[in-house]
């Protein structure tokens, strides 16, 4: 087996790390806050099989994950299970809390103190900052992780523990995977041939052809582009501030500059306003926008816009239906912000704790060492059974052969996710559109901005909830008609805009939402 000469080097390195403590002192795991583990001695554990834990007696761990169980879970866990019986005597048996119930149910698994060892979790939506201040989730000491999961220390980055941090300790495993928070462009290629525009890397090139397209008829936008707009600019959404961050901006690209950009307080915001109002005015998008229920993808596959804006995968899926229902589009992806470095989400945004109460963390650990970088158990969690669910295309990639009762990646295996060993999907017939994904991928995964303390940072609006349901009472009236250019006067209407969120409480939000900051930034920085 491909995973047994990286394991024995890591069981040599968990064994040098206990002999090398001094006798006496107690293992990582007994170090921990539970009372009851499954740790053993450094002299008891020379009778086990890894060296770092006791691994005599066989453990059936139990594990929660979100959403819900497809019909041939458990015959690919069981697949799962005959691989963790051989490297560690354990076996796992998962319980799911499904989409509509794990807002409420998930705290009740910790009030009640179940008897369970792992469980997803993720930050600002799967509860984490939540349950950690319950005390529901077991520290991770470096050493402990270092300890009973090494390989997991070995692949994941040095940023995503510092954001797994509340007030300098760890308490999940983040996932490790570059999921870039940026849109791009699916383009036709034959409109840009046609207008003349050569490449689109930036909001001067994009508006060119949007307006190129305009004047020929032609939309571009579903919407007005503001995203487009402050990212090049190189600000980022803020966690938590009213509609959906927008409405307050940091900039992700400067680690040093920790103000918030409070858009009526930003000269960017008026710029890009009436840019908007002349696109609007010219055609760059409907004047009906505000009204319409089309979905991302229509106007480009129906053929009314030149153009959509989504993320890299979802402009690459409908790129290549558009080309495949009018090949003559010759429809690609173009990155309006390319100049910049890319910002990945959270690595916090999936990842799994251990439960406090867990009588055998030292096992679940390892257990998610083998979840994590085995990659027969990688493969089998994220694709189903070889064979009957998938098949491998080299070293790296896979085929789809039948994923209606299991599903590519359906069975919250995210908590897990790990890009140095996770397979690609094999293209059957390539196009010059999945070539010009691959190379756009190749460029981001390149160029991965550096951390920013915000890039963590989720704002809770408990003690302000009335001002910021007051605030954005008031986003269909001004904000949503600013941003898509649909004003008759731009200062005018910023100026009503203004005034209205003065009155809803916006300062007070503002103050509440700058002193969390403020403490969340000396929380990570004296970490």
């Amino acid at each position: 087996m491909k995973k047994q000469l990286k394991k024995a080097a890591a069981l040599l390195l968990a064994a040098a790390m206990i002999t090398g403590a001094a006798a006496g002192c107690s293992t990582a795991g007994q170090a921990s806050s539970s009372g009851g583990t499954d740790a053993a001695s450094a002299g008891d554990a020379a009778s086990g099989e890894t060296g770092a834990v006791d691994t005599s007696e066989k453990v059936e761990l139990k594990m929660y994950l979100i959403g819900d169980r497809t019909p041939d879970f458990d015959e690919v866990y069981a697949e799962i299970n005959k691989i963790l019986e051989e490297e560690i005597n354990a076996t796992v048996s998962v319980d799911f809390l499904s989409w509509g119930e794990h807002e409420t149910k998930y705290s009740l698994l910790f009030s009640g103190q179940e008897d369970f060892d792992l469980i997803f979790t993720a930050s600002s939506w799967c509860h984490y900052e939540q349950t950690v201040a319950l005390g529901g989730f077991e520290p991770l000491s470096e050493e402990f992780i270092q300890t009973y999961a090494p390989d997991i220390w070995e692949v994941v980055p040095e940023m995503a523990w510092e954001q797994a941090k509340i007030n300098g300790t760890i308490y999940m495993v983040p996932n490790y995977a570059n999921e870039f928070g940026q849109d791009v462009m699916a383009v036709r290629g034959d409109l840009m041939e046609q207008y003349g525009v050569e490449q689109i890397t930036s909001w001067d090139e994009m508006k060119e052809f949007a307006m190129a397209a305009a004047a020929d008829g032609m939309y571009t936008f579903q919407y007005g582009p503001w995203y487009q707009y402050f990212q090049t600019e190189g600000l980022s959404t803020l966690g938590g501030a009213p509609k959906s961050g927008e409405l307050v901006l940091y900039n992700a690209q400067d680690p040093e500059d920790l103000d918030l950009y409070y858009i009526l307080d930003w000269d960017g915001f008026a710029d890009y306003c009436k840019q908007a109002k002349e696109m609007a005015d010219a055609g760059c998008w409907s004047p009906d926008a505000l009204n319409s229920t089309d979905e991302r993808q229509t106007g480009l596959l129906t053929g009314r816009t030149a153009a959509m804006v989504w993320n890299l995968g979802s402009c690459l899926t409908y790129g290549r239906q558009a080309n495949s229902e009018n090949p003559d589009w010759n429809v690609t992806l173009c990155d309006p912000v390319a100049a910049l470095p890319k910002k990945v989400n959270s690595y916090i945004n999936n990842g799994v704790a251990i439960n406090i109460n867990s009588q055998h963390k030292e096992r679940a650990m390892m257990a998610l060492n083998e979840f994590y970088t085995n990659p027969d158990v990688y493969d089998l969690a994220m694709l189903g059974i070889e064979g009957k669910h998938w098949e491998a295309v080299g070293d790296d990639q896979y085929r789809v052969l039948d994923e209606s009762n299991y599903g590519v990646s359906n069975n919250c295996n995210w908590g897990w996710n790990n890009m140095t060993i996770q397979r690609t999907e094999y293209i059957e017939d390539r196009t010059a559109l999945d070539d010009a994904y691959d190379a756009m991928m190749e460029e981001w995964n390149a160029n991965v901005k550096g951390d920013h303390i915000y890039d963590g940072f989720n704002f809770d609006n408990t003690n302000v909830a009335t001002q910021v349901a007051a605030v954005e009472a008031n986003i269909d009236t001004y904000y949503n008609p600013l941003v898509n250019g649909l004003v008759e006067d731009v200062d005018a209407t910023i100026e009503q805009f203004r005034q209205a969120l003065e009155a809803a409480g916006i300062r007070d939000v503002l103050a509440e939402m700058e002193r969390q900051a403020s403490e969340y930034a000396a929380s990570k920085q004296a970490a």
